[in-house]
């Protein structure tokens, strides 16, 4: 009898200690590293205002995409390594499991859509996405992150509708505004 209460009250451990990890959100996110990503896309509008092409537009804030990233992960990385955390604790492995399929899907059309008319709808595709994923995975981490999500949403939804008469300028606004005000929530309240 005594062998069984023990391993009942084992197995209800073991059940409480996952359920707080599926709650708790990741906090790794990083809040510099978001401010960064945010600096070279104002710097990447400046770039595409001065190109003669929505194609060239597009080649240099893809190439800001990939900056970014690097800029994310190695953010990301700095900063659970100084907390002393596991990046792929189960909260991180959730909000990356949001995130990489919008990320994905976004390369995938941004392949799709390069040399068809419907080009001049990338950028309104780029924020819709990246706000989805951003709102997804806002429910396993900082708490701005899901508010700027559904920021990035709104402002791809006025790049829809204006369908390439202000890309650039909203590309700006989007991802790099709202990555320098969220990044410095994250970054002020949730531990850098």
């Amino acid at each position: 009898m005594a062998i069984e209460i023990r391993t009942t009250a084992e197995e209800n451990l073991r059940f409480i200690r996952g359920a707080m990890e599926r709650a708790q959100r990741t906090s790794s996110v990083s809040g510099a590293s978001g401010i960064v990503i945010g600096l070279i896309a104002l710097g990447s509008a400046a770039a595409a205002a001065g190109a003669s092409t929505l194609s060239d537009q597009l080649l240099i804030w893809i190439t800001a995409a990939i900056f970014a990233a690097v800029a994310g992960l190695l953010g990301t990385w700095l900063k659970a390594r100084r907390l002393q955390e596991i990046i792929l604790n189960d909260p991180g492995r959730r909000f990356l499991l949001c995130l990489l399929p919008m990320l994905a899907t976004g390369a995938l059309l941004t392949l799709a859509l390069w040399q068809t008319p419907q080009q001049l709808l990338l950028p309104a595709f780029w924020m819709l996405l990246y706000g989805c994923g951003l709102t997804a995975a806002g429910t396993y981490a900082a708490k701005p992150i899901l508010p700027m999500g559904i920021c990035f949403l709104c402002i791809g939804l006025l790049a829809w509708l204006l369908a390439g008469r202000w890309s650039n300028l909203l590309l700006g606004a989007a991802f790099g505004g709202l990555h320098i005000i969220f990044g410095y929530q994250v970054y002020r309240h949730h531990g850098g």
